[in-house]
């Protein structure tokens, strides 16, 4: 993997279908390090759109629209909902696909250049729907279905080292740091900074973290390795303050004021771990066990 500034790390590029009717590909996405004020055109940078096969024998007319109004507990650990959709545009939002044929929409979005933006994490749903009911039976029963899919597009902005994403009520900064795979193996302390940008004090418990692992799909910010081992084994992580190593990582942080704390990296120095085109760590910082305003540090190991 290379250090890019647009890194596109796709979590999955299979298909999320319902009752072989309606699904869209990919339906989980991660477009990492996006810069405020640039603006990101998914097929021309990725060289691939948001495609809806239709694998039914009959034409099906699709509503395609974004959302970005998830519950907060349903969101994943160091996620917000993406702050305006009106910074996105879908192109065509309405689309005909023939019997057995493959429509393809376009996303382009830009998020305006303030330095508030840098070091979020977002989640934007991507809805596709008929707009005519699809004829089903059962028995002597007829009847419409208008069945839909949701796919989920996770955005992450430039990480900065000093500029604090206030609209998060846990601001980390940097959100991502980069380690040299040398480094990385002889043991290397990376530092950063929380911010409580709540209204009242927070017990902040800071831990390794793994993306939870789905039936369908996995859903993890990682480069994959190659062997046997996983880039999320956290036992290769610890994490402290300054270098001082506690049994138990919390911190308490007033609103409105920030505390240091640090990372220590060491990878197993093996052969699988050398060859392997890099590894995504990830710190959960957690405030007073509540999901919804957690934070993520992410660390991620390269080759030079």
């Amino acid at each position: 993997m290379r250090r890019c500034i647009f890194g596109l790390l796709l979590l999955c590029f299979g298909a999320l279908t319902f009752a072989a009717t309606i699904s869209m590909v990919p339906a989980i996405v991660s477009f990492d390090f996006i810069p405020p004020g640039y603006t990101f055109n998914m097929g021309e940078k990725v060289g691939t759109k948001i495609m809806i096969p239709n694998e039914n024998d009959f034409a099906v007319l699709y509503e395609i629209k974004l959302e970005a109004c998830k519950k907060a507990a349903s969101l994943l650990p160091g996620y917000e909902n993406f702050p305006d959709i009106k910074w996105c545009q879908l192109e065509p939002e309405t689309i005909t696909v023939m019997p057995n044929d493959t429509g393809e929409i376009n996303l382009t979005f830009r998020i305006p250049a303030d330095s508030v933006y840098f070091n979020q994490l977002w989640e934007l749903g991507v809805i596709v729907q008929s707009i005519k009911g699809i004829q089903m039976s059962a028995g002597a029963v007829n009847f419409g279905l208008f069945p839909s899919v949701r796919g989920s597009f996770l955005i992450s902005t430039t990480p900065n080292k000093v500029a604090n994403p206030k609209g998060k009520g846990t601001g980390v900064v940097p959100a991502t740091e980069w380690l040299d795979i040398e480094k990385a193996i002889k043991g290397e302390e990376i530092f950063f900074e929380i911010y409580n940008n709540d209204t009242v004090a927070h017990d902040y418990k800071i831990e390794p973290y793994e993306f939870p692992h789905f039936e369908l799909y996995e859903v993890r910010l990682a480069i994959q390795p190659t062997g046997d081992n996983e880039s999320g084994e956290t036992y290769w992580l610890k994490t402290a303050r300054g270098f001082l190593f506690f049994k138990n990582n919390t911190v308490h942080i007033e609103p409105g004021q920030s505390a240091e704390w640090s990372a220590k990296v060491k990878l197993p120095n093996k052969k699988e771990i050398r060859e392997a085109p890099g590894w995504d760590l990830v710190v959960k910082i957690l405030p007073d066990g509540k999901e919804e305003h957690s934070g993520l540090f992410r660390i991620v190991v390269v080759k030079k």
